[in-house]
Parts: structure tokens; C-alpha cells; sequence
């Protein structure tokens, strides 16, 4: 009987010792999903903003704007991100064939206007064991715009 009587003991002081690491576990996959979240919404609105130049005439600040409404708005449905970790640039750069057909810079690659969006993710402190205060998430979509894509 005393023999049963410790392995109840036993079992009890290795759940209490393998308790925290399990929430820390489960803790980590929340929010690495929570970051992969982030993630799909920043590629979404670069997908957005590229769209923007290429089927649209809006101006540079307008689409900036656009953006940061999309990700940031309160009343957006979902999820917001924060604004003040939240950076936008824009690039537009219209493409004009040259009909020139001396002019060797009709062979060269144009510039290509593109959206580029980075944000940078907190880490909680649970996590900080990897030694980083920030883990920035970045996306960038290139479109070569006025080339008639309409």
C-alpha cells in the first residue's frame, strides 16, 4: 500500500514540474499564430496597395493612407493593428514606352513601382528568451505600372 501511496506523490511533483513548460508551450503556439496572423493581413494589404497602382491613378499619400486605413481602422472588422509600429512606403514609378527605337534605354528594365509594408510584433516577455525586444514582419509587392495592365 505504501508503495502506491508514493507513486501518487511522484506523479504529483512531475505535473508540477512539467505544468509550466506545457503552458509556456501552448502559450508559444498562441502566439506564434497570432503573429502569422499579423503576418497574412500585412501581404493582404500589399496585395491591396500594388492593385491600387496598378489599376487606379490615386497618388502616392493617398494609397499610403489607404493602407494604413485598412490595417489600423477601429472600424475595421477583425483584427487592428497598432499604427505607431506600423510603416508604409509606397513607390510609384509610371512606365513610358519609348517609341525611339534608336534609344537603347528601351531595352533597359524599368523601374518598377512597388508597396512595401513593415510592422514591427512585440515579443512578450514569456518569450524573450531568444534575446530580441521586436521581430519585424515585412512585405513587398512589385508592379511595373502603366505598361497596360488594364
Amino acid at each position: 500500500m505504501e508503495y502506491f501511496k508514493q507513486l501518487r506523490g511522484q506523479a504529483l511533483v512531475e505535473a508540477a514540474l512539467i505544468s509550466p513548460l506545457i503552458v509556456v508551450f501552448l502559450f508559444s503556439i498562441v502566439w506564434f499564430a497570432s503573429l502569422m496572423l499579423s503576418w497574412q493581413q500585412i501581404v493582404t494589404a500589399t496585395k491591396y496597395g500594388v492593385d491600387l497602382i496598378a489599376y487606379t491613378d490615386f497618388d502616392k499619400k493617398y494609397i499610403e493612407n489607404d493602407i494604413k486605413d485598412y490595417l489600423c481602422n477601429t472600424r475595421t472588422l477583425g483584427r487592428i493593428l497598432d499604427l505607431n509600429r506600423l510603416n508604409v512606403v509606397v513607390q510609384i514609378n509610371d512606365y513610358k514606352p519609348n517609341d525611339n527605337v534608336l534609344d537603347c534605354s528601351k531595352w533597359l528594365v524599368p523601374k518598377k513601382s512597388f508597396v512595401e509594408i513593415t510592422y514591427s510584433y512585440k515579443i512578450p516577455k514569456v518569450l524573450k528568451v531568444i534575446g530580441k525586444e521586436n521581430i519585424n514582419i515585412n512585405s513587398k509587392l512589385e508592379v511595373l505600372s502603366g505598361a497596360g495592365s488594364l
